[in-house]
Parts: structure tokens; sequence; C-alpha cells
């Protein structure tokens, strides 16, 4: 019975081609956005959670509050762990830590030079300075060594085997003994391994690969200024503490205490703003953005409504495959008939559909996994990169089985009823015994498909404008023919590092394609940025205010087109000793006129120049308090603007810059990019949600049309004799299409009357997000009408002109 039913199902898919095609392409689509939808979500959900007591884990963190404005940090002072560690009650476990990363490592050979592992581009070796405490929170396997020995004296590093293949080329257990110098910007480790561990099955946001014991940091004196152990007021984000609690602790209490305990010991003439010591629970640190310390942050609303959405778009994909199976019901009444009355019962009928959606829905699951691959890749960083799709693992072929059997009731349990119910009598004498009663509910999910695709494709429209606005808005600064690139970081390490990126940028100043070369720190617009805590005198005394800083040369404001509003430009230093100020700094120290705030201190030195305003961060912020000054250990990035004379000749140029660079760093990479460039890379964000509406889009309105097919095509079966005597009596091809798509266009026009406010809504609250952003234009709205009406017509006419010009002798002897 059961291969007579697969035998069954194969002809009768194959011999409707067509609907095949178009059911296995709506299912497979909607089963690959659910796909991978559920590997996002099962990746962000999945970080630290299969840590033993983890809802007695805490992240120590802290608040501040200078004038009005509240600043987050997920960090802390350094003697902040020990003294919570030795003190305070109710803490079971005290892991401090410290983040750092190594730009380069040396592994030393017998008999051979060196070998030196570098820092791969936008990427560094990251490592923590921590002891036992940290393993007693955070478990991991340990291949060789223990937490208790292996981060007991200075000098130790215990290495995941990911990292041990990166610098050994193997992980034995063997490697402990093995030496490592690890480089980091103004210091050098020597390392020995004591430790080796397993790399992390599950996502973890402290995924380290390297542990250096803190002994080696706290040992040293150098180290412990750099760290600021004897700071109780330097709240850093790479200094850090994970605590567990004992059972019946208060968390808001106990950080209450630690907030006291700070207060204790921080002396008078330190004391800034008002702070808070704060417990972060562990299941709160993968989604909360206020205490993010480089690590990737996921968006909890953001991951609840990717699981509607998925659920959606499948919910959509079935409502298709039943518009489609009822369109092609007609076709198979005289089948249902004849099978009546030859005994078959509803129940075997029913077992013979389901098993049809079921063999479709199969295929429509493989075919997913495919797209679900197109998409991951589509997507790029917007899909977090722990997010694959592992052909290896039971579980995605378990939710993918759960999907089909899901879709297959969904989708198949109406049509199928529908048909088993059928009369025997009725069919067999030419007649489906099908009523219009379920033409309402058709309409309405065609209304609800093209409301989602409309403001799917006005949130496609908008988005794209915002992107387009911020990368070409006025930064106040000028931003053409002007490439950036950075000191190499091996150069940190060699004594004479100074000299030699000022001779380098000297000689690339004389060359005849460059206008001008700076040396900074920073840009003027970039993702990072510093902050420092200054003291001014104001109309109400003194106050405190955030400062942005940038360091840079005497030739920075020139190069970027900064215009001076009162005062001078900084004065060549090796030191900083003055600064230059934006107007809104100048307004902040509560004076109207930038030449008021000319001499007037901020910290311990005089404002010497004030600047017009320039974004110093993403169009996402507002203009905040900014300062330049000078540090000239500190320039390392080059800035160098190229004479406006032709793209050729910026080729020349770079290449002449680039021969200067080889001579001086022969084994360094030159890296140029310019800053438009730079700017574009600071909003992809934004340019991977518009790749996501965009596909989204794309889904959205090919599920809506497959739907719209459905019913197009189940009228046009309907209406087959009506059309046929419309043309013998005279009817044109042009009134027919007319006939049969006047009714879907006014279901169309309903869509737009629906969509366009929540689209407004919609798009209206993303855009609260930037300080800098675009008005909402009608236009793009009618636009937007315009093209899925346009996108509906084409759906609509392809059904219609078959129909209309159809042979109406073959449509009447049909019937």
């Amino acid at each position: 019975m059961l291969l007579n039913y697969v035998k069954i199902a194969i002809r009768n898919l194959s011999r409707n081609r067509l609907t095949t095609l178009l059911n296995v392409a709506g299912l497979s689509v909607g089963i690959a956005s659910c796909l991978v939808i559920y590997l996002i979500v099962q990746f962000e959900l999945g970080f630290d959670k299969r840590l033993p007591d983890r809802e007695q884990v805490y992240r120590l963190v802290s608040k501040f509050k200078f004038g009005d404005d509240f600043y987050y940090n997920s960090g802390l002072s350094a003697p902040i762990p020990e003294a919570v560690r030795t003190k305070l009650a109710g803490v079971r476990t005290v892991a401090p830590f410290h983040a750092g990363s190594f730009q380069v490592v040396d592994i030393p050979r017998q008999g051979a030079e060196p070998l030196q592992v570098r820092a791969e581009k936008n990427e560094r070796e990251w490592m923590v300075s921590t002891n036992e405490a940290f393993f007693e929170i955070l478990p991991r396997e340990w291949l060789a060594g223990s937490p208790k020995t292996s981060l007991s004296k200075p000098g130790q590093v215990v290495l995941t085997e990911k990292q041990a293949q990166l610098y050994f080329g193997n992980a034995s257990p063997a490697l402990v003994g093995r030496q490592l110098i690890g480089k980091q910007y103004k210091d050098t480790l020597m390392l020995t391994v004591s430790g080796l561990i397993k790399d992390l099955e599950t996502p973890s946001d402290f995924d380290y690969q390297a542990f250096v014991s803190l002994a080696t940091q706290t040992t040293s004196k150098k180290r412990r200024d750099n760290l600021g152990f004897e700071q109780w007021n330097n709240t850093n984000s790479s200094s850090q503490c994970l605590l567990k609690l004992a059972p019946g602790t208060d968390p808001k209490r106990f950080g209450e205490q630690v907030t006291k305990l700070v207060a204790a010991n921080v002396p008078p003439s330190e004391e800034s703003g008002d702070r808070w010591l704060l417990l972060q629970p562990l299941s709160d640190i993968h989604f909360n953005a206020d205490y993010a310390s480089g690590h990737h942050i996921a968006h909890k609303p953001t991951l609840l409504t990717l699981g509607l959405v998925g659920g959606f778009l499948l919910l959509l994909a079935c409502i298709n495959f039943i518009n489609l199976a009822t369109a092609q019901s007609t076709q198979r009444a005289k089948e249902i008939g004849i099978r009546k009355s030859l005994g078959s019962e509803r129940s075997q009928l029913m077992a013979q559909f389901l098993g049809e959606t079921l063999l479709l829905t199969l295929l429509a699951s493989s075919l997913a996994m495919l797209f679900s691959q197109g998409a991951i890749a589509y997507l790029g960083e917007l899909v977090p990169k722990g997010v694959v799709l592992d052909y290896t693992r039971p579980s995605l072929y378990l939710f993918l089985l759960g999907v089909a059997i899901f879709t297959a009731l969904l989708a198949g349990f109406y049509p199928g009823t529908l048909l088993a119910r059928l009369s025997p009598v009725v069919t067999l004498r030419k007649q489906t015994g099908l009523t219009t009663g379920n033409a309402l509910l058709r309409k309405g999910l065609i209304v609800g498909q093209f409301t989602v695709a409309q403001v799917f494709i006005i949130g496609a429209l908008l988005v794209g404008q915002q992107l387009r606005f911020m990368i070409n808005a006025d930064q106040g600064f000028q931003r053409e023919a002007i490439v950036t690139f950075h000191t190499p970081t091996s150069s940190f390490f060699n004594g004479d590092h100074h000299d030699v990126r000022f001779t380098l940028a000297d000689r690339i100043r004389k060359l005849v394609g460059v206008e001008r070369v700076s040396l900074a720190n920073q840009t003027p617009l970039s993702g990072g940025y510093s902050t420092s805590t200054l003291e001014y005198t104001g109309k109400k005394g003194k106050s405190e205010v955030n400062v942005y800083r940038k360091e840079v040369d005497t030739s920075f404001i020139a190069l970027y087109g900064l215009k001076l509003l009162a005062g001078r430009n900084l004065m060549a230093s090796d030191t900083a000793n003055e600064f230059v100020i934006n107007e809104t700094l100048a307004r902040y120290m509560g004076y109207q006129k930038p030449s008021q705030a000319i001499g007037k201190m901020l910290g311990k030195m005089p404002i010497v120049g004030v600047v017009r305003n320039f974004n110093h961060r993403s169009l996402h912020n507002p203009i905040q308090p900014t300062a330049l000054m000078s540090q000239k250990e500190n320039l390392h990035i080059f800035n160098v603007r190229f004479r406006r004379t032709g793209a050729t000749s910026f080729d020349q140029t770079l290449a002449q810059v680039k021969a200067l660079w080889d001579g001086t760093y022969p084994d360094e990479t030159f890296e140029p990019k310019f800053v438009d460039e730079s700017i574009a890379e600071l909003y992809g964000t934004e340019r991977d949600l518009g790749k996501l509406i965009s596909l989204a889009t794309g889904i959205a309105v090919f599920i809506s049309c497959l739907g719209l097919f459905g019913l197009v095509t189940f009228t046009a079966e309907r209406r087959t004799k009506e059309i046929g005597i419309r043309k013998v009596l005279g009817a044109s091809v042009v009134s027919i299409v007319t006939l049969l798509s006047k009714d879907f266009l006014a279901l169309i026009l309903i869509a737009i009357l629906i969509a366009s406010p929540l689209a407004w809504w919609g798009v209206r609250t993303w855009l609260d997000g930037f300080a800098y952003r675009i008005d909402l234009p009608w236009g793009m709205f009618f636009l937007a009408g315009l093209l899925v009406i346009g996108i509906a017509l084409i759906t609509v006419s392809f059904q219609s002109l078959k129909a209309a010009f159809r042979n109406p002798v073959t449509s009447l002897r049909s019937e």
C-alpha cells in the first residue's frame, strides 16, 4: 500500500510539473529562511550556556555620571578585585583578568632564527592575564597542566589547542616547557608554556586563546603601573572581574557594598563624578550593549523578531501551497470520484495527499540547505562568525525533519480534507463540488502577503537612502584624495621607532603628487576613540567634562581642512601641553563665542584654538566635546593628501609611497585605505541590514507572487467556461485580462494602504537611532507602491493571458 502511495504521488507530481516546481520553490525558500534564522538564534542563545552554577556568576562593571550624561564600562579599577576578595563576605570566587593582545609572537628555535608569528590583518592574538580562579568559574578541559600549577608563577602561559597549533604546528602535551616571546605595545613577555586546554565546542564571550599568569603582571612594577594597580579611580575596560556569589547573596546589595568599598579608597583629590559598581549577570553579558567590551553583542528583541519572521515566511509558503493545491483540485476531482467509488476511505485519501505533501517538503528541505549556505555567505558579517551549516550535526537533520513534518501537516491538511470530502457522484458528473466560501479567506491572505512585501520594499528603499546619506554627508572635514595607513606593530618594539616614522613622513612629503602629510593617532572620523575626564572653571565654578581626545601633529588641521574659528593651531611639541577644542566643547564650558575660550584652562593645559565642529564618530552619535592635542609618542597613523590631478596620478603617487614604505619597512605589508572607504566601513552594520532587508524583500515578494499566482490559477480554472463564452460573444483579450486582473489589483491597493503607515512607523523608529537622518520622503512610498503593483501585474498577467488566449472551443468542450 505504501509503495502504491509513493508511485501515485510521483506520477501526480511529474504530471503537474509547473505546480510542483512552484510548490517546491516556495517551500524551499520558506524552510531555508527558517533554517538560517534557527542557526543564528541557536548560536546566540548558546553563549556560556553550559557553565555550572551560571545563575550565581556575575561580572563586576562600572557606571558613571558626568553632568546629565551616564557612561558605562565593562571594566573596573585594577585594585578592586583583590579588595573584594579579602574584605567582603558573600562571594565564593573572585576571578580578575586583564585582556590584551600579542601583535607579534617569536618562537625560539634551536640553531635557527626565531619563528615569528604576526597577527593577521584586523586581528590580534587575544590573551588575558589571570589566575586559577578564572577556570574555577569558567572550567575548561585540560590536556596538560592544571589551573593550580599552570598559572601560579610569573612567566607562565596556558594555550588552547588552536593557539598551540598556530605557534608550534601541533597541540601535543609535550609542548609544556616550550618558550615563546609575546610582544605587546611597549612591552615584551618572556613566557613558558605551562598548560594546554581544549578548544571550546560551544560559543563563549570569554573564549580567549592564551592565558598568562597574573603574577607575570603583578610582580613587575612597570606592568603594575601600566595596569593601574595602585589607582582606584582609573577604570579600564580591559581590566575585568568575574564573581561567583555564595547562595543567598543579594547581587544588588553586594554591588552597593563594592561601591562603598571603592569610595572609601579613592583619594579625595581624585574624586570625579558619581560612580557605581554593579553586578552584571552572566546571562546578560552577551546581550547588553552598554557593557560591551569588544566581543560580539546580540540583541534579544532582534532574535525574537527573526524567529517570528522565520515562522511567518514558512507560514506564507504553506499558504501558497494551499492556494496552488486548491487551484489544482479541479484536475483531481475525477480521480477522487473514481477512487471513492472503488472503496477508498477518506483516511486513505488524506494519507495519500499528506504523503504527497511530505514528499514535496522533504525535497524542498534538501534544496533549503543549499539556499541556506548561499544566504549565510550573502549576509556576510550580519551572520555571526560561529554560525555555520554543519552537515555532521544530528540536530540539523532533526530540525529539518521536524520542520518538514510540521509543514506537511500544515500545508497538506486543508487541501487533503477539501478533496477527500468530495462526493463521488458530483465529481464523476464533471462537477468539482468545490464552493467559493473560502474566497474571502484567500483574498485576505493575498492582502496580508503583499502588505508584508510592501513594508519590506519601503524599508529597503529608505534604509538604502539613509545609508547613502550617511556615507555622503558633510562630515565637517575634507575627505577626498586622502589615504591613510598604520605604522606596523613591529615598529613599536624598535628603539628608533619615532625617528623611522617621521623620516618616512618627510620622504613622502617630498613626492610631487603629495600635497600634505600628517601623523595622528586617529583620523577625524573613526570607529575607535579615547576619552578623558577633564576639569575646567566655568561660570558656575569648577566642573568636569568627558572629552574625546585626538592626538595629532601640526599638519592635521590643514590637511583635513578643519576651520579655525578662533586662536591658532597647535605648536610642534614632543609632549602634550595645549589644546585645540571644537565648538561643542567651548559651548559646554559656557562660552558662546569661540574667542572667549582662548587662554582658558582645560585640565592642566590652556586652550589655544577652537575649530568648527566635525563628526568624529558615526552619524549615530551627536558631536561630542572634542580636543586635539600633540603627543608625539602616540602618532602612528599616516594621513597623506594627494594633489588632485586625476586618478592616474593617484595610482602613480600611491606606488611611490609604497616604494618608500618598502624601503623603510621591508618585511611589512603596505595596507593603504582612502578615507572615503574608511567612512563607508563605519556603516557596515547598516550595509548588512540593507542586505538583510533586500533579501527579506525578495523572499516576501517571491512568496507573495506565488500565492497570487495560485489564486489567479484557481480563478482562471473556475471561470474557464465563462471566459470561453465571452470570447465566443466577441470579448477581446484585453477585456478578459482586465476581468481577471481588476479584483487582484484591488487587493494590492488595499495592501498598499495598510502597509504604508506601518512602514512609516517602522522606519521612523529605526531612524530615531541616528543623530543625523533623512526626512521621510512620501515620494518613496509612492514608488514602492508602483513597484508592488508592477510586480503583481506581471504575476497576474501570466495566467490571465494564458486563459485569454485559450481556444474557446477547447474551453467549452472541457466543461
